[in-house]
């Protein structure tokens, strides 16, 4: 019986090593793995030439449907991921409404019917009732991933709610009796930077760097230690996401090292660019900021080190940017297009990041943390067929043409998609995103 489609001749790689060979899927599935004489017959065959097969990238943190229509961020930003050779991405998602249980079903109904790969979902807490209802949300949606955010003031220009510790050790106490509960946390004090904001604004400055200035490393490094502490204290899972400081992976790993179950998640951003880059204005500000180009080592040296376990892009599409006053301006970058490109000539050409190591932070460690594995994040036997294949040594110039605001736009980068399967089905070929394929992607979030 023959396969739906084989990829063979290429350089395999998961994170349990490599190999030359291929892959053959059926029904959406990966049914065989190893060298290409190995690989059964298929419908269609596609001869690698030597390029770079590799899982498909699973991104667990971005932000759809704040500035645009959910379902029109849905469908012009999955295919944003289909080209990026992501095949998976979890939104960070909040209402103000009283329950959760019917933004999901609206959310995933809207979901699925414009989606051209897989989507999961985080909850936000921002209200006190969403904590009481934790244990329902998870029964009748199978959300069990849940996000408390400091850093932001009660005016803040996006409206987000801050949290308190109250509700971050409540959240953690119900979340820790799920079977696959995780809090993330967004670790900046907020009285902290609330206070030295008021100082640099009186400045009159409007540069880039006087948002980084604003909100200093120890706003960040003071409240991942108390996240870490109330997550020991609770027993309850904690991923620490968008870090944007060096010590952040060093706590965590110290924190390992006595038995806490804590994750740290950086972003493509902080490891290629700072605050200080001279062709980036206020439309580079971001949340937790930029940085400089110590902290952006000292987090090379957390990936490199495996302190670090989950790159994600935080991408959010937002409206053009004014550009008038950093202060009121909205934070965040968009990245899906450039995920794989910016790893493999910051990470992997420059710094000696492995092929191994790489698919380990976009798609195994982000799949296993979430749940999601073993249907994704690896090439075994058995997982869906969510594949890229990447040309290591084409060079290209980015060019952004869509949502959001980019922050790499002129970059020559090598290592680029030329392909993208989405649960065995070609959603991304010849530089272009098959518009029949939206509709396909699946929540992969459902109760049990």
């Amino acid at each position: 019986m023959k396969a739906d489609i084989v990829i063979k001749n290429a350089r395999v790689v998961d994170f349990r090593g490599e190999l030359v060979g291929g892959v053959a899927a059926t029904d959406g599935k990966i049914v065989a793995y190893g060298p290409s004489a190995s690989l059964p017959a298929a419908r269609r065959t596609i001869d690698a030439e030597g390029r770079c097969l590799m899982p498909g990238l699973v991104d667990t943190h971005c932000h759809l449907g704040v500035a645009y229509p959910f379902a029109e961020d849905m469908r012009t930003e999955s295919a944003q991921a289909a080209r990026g050779g992501l095949t998976t991405f979890m939104l960070y998602i909040r209402t103000k409404e009283p329950s959760y249980i019917p933004f999901y079903r609206e959310r995933r109904a809207a979901g699925e019917a414009a989606a051209c790969v897989d989507f999961g979902l985080h909850f936000g807490i921002q209200r006190e009732e969403h904590i009481h209802e934790i244990p329902a949300i998870a029964r009748e949606t199978g959300v069990q991933s849940f996000k408390l955010y400091f850093g932001y003031e009660p005016d803040n220009p996006i409206g987000i709610v801050p949290a308190t510790d109250g509700w971050v050790y409540a959240t953690m106490l119900k979340v820790a009796k799920l079977p696959r509960g995780v809090v993330s946390v967004h670790c900046e004090n907020t009285a902290i930077a609330a206070w030295v904001k008021q100082e640099i604004k009186s400045t009159g400055r409007q540069d880039l760097g006087a948002y980084t200035e604003s909100r200093p490393v120890v706003c960040e490094v003071e409240t991942i230690r108390r996240m870490i502490f109330l997550a020991e204290r609770t027993g309850c899972p904690l991923q620490i996401v968008h870090t944007s400081v060096g010590e952040g992976p060093e706590l965590a790993t110290e924190a390992r090292a006595r038995g806490i179950d804590v994750t740290v998640e950086t972003c493509y951003h902080y490891l290629t660019r700072t605050a200080y880059d001279a062709d980036l204005d206020m439309r580079a500000k971001i949340s937790p900021p930029l940085r400089d180009t110590e902290q952006q080592e000292w987090l090379w040296r957390g990936v490199l080190a495996g302190r670090v376990s989950s790159i994600g892009s935080d991408h959010v599409p937002f409206l053009p940017k004014k550009g008038l006053d950093l202060w009121t301006e909205f934070p965040g970058v968009v990245a899906f297009p450039w995920e794989l490109p910016l790893m493999i000539t910051h990470g992997v050409e420059r710094r000696g990041l492995t092929l191994q190591q790489l698919t380990v932070l976009n798609s195994h460690a982000p799949s296993r943390r979430f749940g999601l594995y073993p249907r994704k994040g690896s090439l075994e036997v058995g997982t869906d067929a969510d594949l890229v294949l990447v040309d290591l040594d084409e060079e290209r110039t980015v060019h952004h043409e869509g949502h959001g605001t980019c922050i790499y736009e002129g970059w020559k980068l090598r290592g680029w998609p030329a392909l993208t399967i989405a649960r065995g089905r070609v959603v991304f070929e010849g530089d272009q995103v098959d518009e029949a394929a939206h509709g396909s992607g699946q929540c992969l979030i459902r109760p049990d």
